[in-house]
């Protein structure tokens, strides 16, 4: 992480936050499916708690990588909550575009992996704003 860290500096906190993304991506489905499949826990359960935890990371990866220079004596604990909040608010567009979409286009998997990828890219675009803008601001005297 320092490397990557070194790499990108400061800036291009933009896609900072998609590299996080990415890795969220990766423990939230995995982990659904280690709950769900493996471990035979509820659906509802399992899709919630994979969630709460790969948000968890994201918040402390973002925490650390994208928005160090904007860390904040506030507390932890609601920086988290409105991390979670943000992340639950933007599920909004990236759904309600996917199941629109989905809807639009036409039958078959390539279109469906389609309206997911541009599901993503509206709720990306909403976290990352509710993120600079909310969860990690920078307080003004």
């Amino acid at each position: 992480m320092n490397a990557i860290r070194r790499f990108l500096g400061n800036r291009y906190s933009a896609l900072k936050f998609a590299l996080v993304g990415g890795i969220g991506f990766c423990v939230d489905s995995s982990l659904m499916v280690v709950l769900y499949q493996w471990i035979e826990l509820d659906l509802a359960y399992a899709r919630v708690g994979a969630f709460l935890c790969a948000a968890t990371l994201n918040w402390y990866l973002n925490r650390q990588f994208t928005f160090r220079e904007r860390l904040q004596p506030r507390g932890k604990s609601s920086e988290w909550a409105r991390f979670v909040t943000s992340a639950v608010v933007s599920a909004v567009p990236n759904l309600g575009l996917f199941f629109l979409l989905v809807q639009l286009l036409p039958a078959g998997f390539a279109y469906v992996m389609l309206a997911m990828c541009c599901g993503i890219l509206a709720g990306y675009y909403s976290n990352y704003q509710l993120a600079r803008g909310w969860v990690y601001r920078t307080e003004t005297p």
